[in-house]
């Protein structure tokens, strides 16, 4: 499509106009220096050359040029009808760390809407006062305003450029709140109008992250930016993050590099090379890393909530909570750092000072939706439900199955802790929280702050949440077991165990020795092998975010259970503590398998 559109400006007469439209071409499909370059030629009347000052400005600051943007788009400054300038400045201005400086500028457009000189039917306009309003961090300014241009659109009947960067960037502002339903809505609605649009398939791709990992899918829409624009940042960086929760390292590096040969300065980016060498218990690195994005700006404390999203992933909610402390040091307005830091200490079972933490939070946006369902959640239901404690566990249940399910569950729970302990020769910190919930919209909120949540048990390490009989129809035995066994595989590995790994090995955990809860999926496993469809140890992890159907993920499962049972089989329980261990001490899963195991190379041990 953009190849077709970019060979017919061959076929327009060459005057200002014709080169204005081919900036706008230039801009969407990674074309930046060229934009800046040709823009920076234009003439014509004041209308035309504020557009071309405007667009030289973006091009500039989509390369990380924000000193160049910056001077660029200061010429405009006093201009009273340059509301896409004003934008741009106060966005080059606040990537710098100068957002004293920045809102200043961003009133503009506040003050252009309040006197009407940005009217009601004015849809692009009012766009950019949305834009403003994010600039201002000033979430109900940005909707309302996206809200009106939304409806200008509507009334003219007109759906252009400015129609879907409205769109786009009010996505972003509910990707930020996680509501990515919402975002999702204006996604669509932009690519309705541009199904090509770049940006819109970088953000969807997104979208399909928040809503479920679908890494597939969103692999997907990254390459559909990419084809489009093949130096969009967005769509970099995204890449980067999904090979980062994959624990390819080496692949996230080099799609960070991308992103940064294109913007050296854009924040995201930098933060997120800052999560890879963190990830990858680099340490003098992840200080370097660290300091490179304070160094650009040093207020960014969202640099702290970007590595946390991925040390989430990995079970690290000790170092999330650290670093949720520093964010709200560098930055105590920072309502999503106190978000973050309230959600994490919740889920290490410091009610007291998580519930202070989100209380914080949502004095200072009303607007995050995790938040708030999640207060909601404490104010109205957790009243419901009753907590006590039965060493070495703390359990909650609803007051009506609590009568039933006591007499069951610690007896259960007892048992599958004492054969752990026995076997691991290890006793994990506690006390261990069990949290049993009646519905599964209670246990969803608990676990993750939003209503729907697609498994039965999560594990943070000394906080188990689980959907109660009551919630659903599963093996409650089975679930609760599994997840106790991933209590100690956290602990032991101090929370570097592999997703993968720990998953097939609490499988085999809550399977052993209970022949009723065995899968039976030996004819399955065997067609994706004949297939050539499993994955092998160094890639493991991509059997789960990579899962097309609900079959790949039962295969994901049985197939890391039977590794677990193989290794229990071939070398007994011993290594399985090992190898444990040794991942607490940040080596790599080869070192693992060789120390642990005694098995130097990966692919013969999947042979």
């Amino acid at each position: 499509f953009y190849e077709a559109l970019g060979a017919a400006f061959a076929t327009l007469p060459d005057n200002d106009a014709r080169k204005l439209l081919q900036v706008r071409y230039q801009l969407v499909t990674g074309a930046y220096t060229e934009a800046e370059t040709l823009a920076g030629r234009i003439g014509g009347d004041a209308a035309t050359r504020r557009m071309a000052t405007t667009l030289k400005g973006e091009a500039q600051l989509r390369q990380g040029k924000l000193a160049e943007a910056e001077r660029t788009l200061k010429t405009l400054e006093g201009d009273a009808e340059a509301h896409r300038a004003h934008v741009l400045l106060g966005r080059a201005l606040a990537r710098q760390g100068r957002g004293v400086e920045a809102e200043p500028v961003f009133m503009k457009l506040i003050g252009a809407y309040n006197d009407d000189r940005i009217g009601r039917n004015d849809a692009r306009g009012l766009g950019y006062v949305g834009m403003a309003g994010w600039g201002l961090e000033s979430t109900r300014t940005a909707n309302d305003a996206f809200v009106e241009a939304n409806a200008a659109y509507g009334r003219s009947g007109t759906k252009d450029d400015g129609y879907v960067e409205t769109q786009l960037e009010w996505a972003q502002v509910f990707l930020t709140k996680y509501d990515a339903g919402h975002a999702e809505e204006c996604v669509r609605d932009a690519l309705a109008v541009n199904p090509n649009h770049p940006v819109g398939h970088a953000l969807m791709a997104r979208i399909r992250i928040a809503q479920s990992f679908d890494f597939a899918a969103a692999a997907e829409h990254t390459a559909r930016a990419l084809e489009a624009n093949p130096k969009l940042v967005l769509a970099h960086v995204t890449n980067a993050g999904m090979a980062l929760r994959d624990n390819l390292t080496d692949d996230a590096m080099a799609h960070i590099g991308r992103a940064l040969a294109t913007d050296p300065e854009d924040l995201e980016a930098l933060s997120t090379k800052a999560a890879i060498r963190y990830l990858a218990d680099d340490e003098e690195g992840f200080r370097a890393a660290k300091r490179e994005v304070l160094r650009r700006n040093r207020t960014f404390s969202e640099m702290y909530t970007i590595i946390a999203d991925y040390a989430e992933w990995e079970h690290r909610y000790p170092d999330i909570v650290q670093m949720a402390r520093e964010a709200v040091t560098l930055n105590s307005e920072d309502a999503l750092a106190h978000a973050t830091l309230g959600l994490n200490l919740l889920r290490m079972g410091d009610e007291e000072e998580g519930l202070n933490a989100l209380r914080s939070a949502w004095r200072r946006d009303r607007y995050n939706v995790r938040v708030f369902n999640t207060l909601n959640l404490y104010d109205e239901i957790i009243p419901q439900y009753e907590t006590w404690d039965a060493a070495p566990f703390v359990f909650r249940m609803h007051r009506d199955e609590k009568p039933v399910l006591e007499r069951y569950v610690p007896q259960t729970l007892t048992r599958a802790w004492q054969d752990m302990v026995r076997r691991y020769g290890f006793t994990p910190e506690g006390p261990v929280h069990i949290e049993l919930y009646a519905s599964s919209g209670h246990f969803a909120l608990r676990t993750t702050g939003l209503p729907a949540l697609g498994v039965q048990g999560v594990c943070f390490g000394k906080v188990v949440t689980a959907i109660s009989p009551q919630g659903g129809p599963f093996n409650w035995g089975q679930i609760d077991w599994h997840e106790l066994a991933h209590v100690f595989h956290i602990q032991l590995s101090a929370n570097h165990v592999p997703r993968w790994f720990t998953e097939g090995l609490a499988v085999y955990e809550a399977t052993e020795g209970r022949p009723e809860r065995q899968r039976e999926m030996d004819e399955t496993l065997l067609a994706y092998r004949t297939a050539g469809k499993l994955r092998g140890v160094a890639e493991f992890n991509l059997a789960f975010t990579r899962a097309r159907s609900m079959s790949d993920m039962l295969v994901a499962y049985y197939h890391a259970y039977r590794m677990a049972e193989y290794i229990a089989t071939t070398h007994g329980n011993g290594p399985m503590k090992r190898m444990l261990v040794l991942w607490g001490e940040k080596r790599s899963t080869a070192e693992v398998f060789e120390r642990g195991l005694g098995v130097p190379d990966l692919a013969a041990f999947d042979a």
